[in-house]
């Protein structure tokens, strides 16, 4: 009887677990659609922060950028009950990173509480949702170990225009944050440009009013520092690759 209905909640439970192996395999033939609509949703929504981050925008669209943002909410809600109700160790994909990036992506709407700026502007980590994507979709496809190195390197580089891009977005949403008060017409894009001035160095740096801005000057050249570092590791694997080549060919 026991055996009976261990059966029935594994044949319950089936769907959901084809479903779940279409987040995180490869070879699955819905992971292509599945992760395509995710990247995409995501993408959409970020944009929708930031453009509703305008006032001009927020104005006109207002309305339209409210509906995305509760269909968005409620289809990764969705995705975020899903992964914990078929995740062999719940807790486990709750504290995980990515299990709090997901959490953190739906709950300043849930709580309804997303009309406050801190909690409009913290909305843009979902963004850092393509990190996973982008790491079970490009690793996965190499075959043999020579590819993989391969694989893993063209993913390094696309994570370091990745993490240049989360910077700028995430520094900016701080700036948008912390001077938007004090600076009529301050918007997202607007404390992008700023992330962007102060990581590139040279030109001349955005003058923060609040100490929280200019805590986020300080985060903006540190960050800098940090990309660059990154930067040079990638150019010296590169020519040395070039200069050297593999172990296979040498």
């Amino acid at each position: 009887m026991n055996g009976v209905k261990r059966r029935t909640k594994k044949q319950q439970l089936k769907p959901a677990l084809v479903v779940l192996e279409a987040f995180d395999d490869p070879g699955h033939k819905l992971f292509s659609l599945l992760n395509t609509f995710l990247s995409a949703l995501t993408f959409v929504s970020v944009l929708t922060i930031v453009l509703e981050s305008v006032p001009s925008f927020n104005e006109r669209y207002g309305q339209v950028f409210q509906t995305i943002e509760w269909v968005v909410v409620g289809i990764f809600s969705l995705e975020y009950i899903f992964r914990i109700a078929t995740a062999k160790r719940p807790f486990k994909y709750i504290f995980s990173f990515f299990g709090l990036i997901d959490l953190l992506t739906i709950l300043p709407s849930l709580v309804q509480l997303s009309n406050l700026t801190f909690l409009k502007s913290a909305r843009v980590i979902r963004i850092i949702r393509l990190l996973r994507l982008m790491r079970v979709a490009k690793i996965a496809k190499a075959k043999d170990k020579e590819a993989a190195s391969h694989s893993v390197y063209k993913l390094n580089l696309q994570i370091y225009f990745f993490s240049l891009s989360l910077a700028i977005l995430v520094l900016g949403s701080l700036f948008y944050t912390f001077e938007s008060g004090v600076k009529e017409g301050m918007s997202i894009p607007g404390g992008m440009y700023w992330s962007l001035k102060a990581i590139l160095g040279g030109i001349p740096y955005p003058q923060p009013q609040t100490i929280g801005g200019m805590f986020t000057l300080i985060m903006s050249r540190v960050v800098a520092l940090v990309l660059l570092g990154l930067m040079a590791g990638l150019m010296g694997v590169m020519l040395r690759k070039l200069l050297i080549g593999s172990e296979k060919d040498s």
